[in-house]
C-alpha cells in the first residue's frame, strides 16, 4: 500500500471503547510520537497523559468549544495525551 492510499483510508474514530490502555501501548505510542520529524531536530513538544476523568472533564470545559461534538470524547476518552 502506498502512501496516498494509507492516507484515503484513514478515518477519525470518535466512539471509544472504555478499557483502560495499558501502561506498555502508552510507552509505545510516547516513543513513537518522540521520534517523530521536528524542524531543524527541535523536538520542542511534550507529552501529558491524562487518565483522571476530573481532569479529563475539566481539559472538555476548557479547550473544546461549547457545541463542538468532541467536548464528550476529551472527556469520555480512556487516556488524554
Amino acid at each position: 500500500m502506498d502512501i496516498i492510499d494509507l492516507i484515503k483510508s484513514r478515518r477519525s474514530v470518535r466512539k471509544l471503547k472504555p478499557d483502560p490502555v495499558p501502561d506498555e501501548i502508552l510507552m509505545k505510542l510516547l516513543e513513537a510520537a518522540r521520534w517523530a520529524p521536528s524542524w531543524a531536530n527541535t523536538q520542542c513538544w511534550e507529552f501529558i497523559v491524562v487518565k483522571d476523568p476530573k481532569i479529563k472533564a475539566e481539559l472538555s470545559e476548557t479547550l473544546v468549544p461549547p457545541r463542538n461534538p468532541a467536548k464528550n470524547v476529551v472527556a469520555n476518552a480512556p487516556v488524554v495525551i
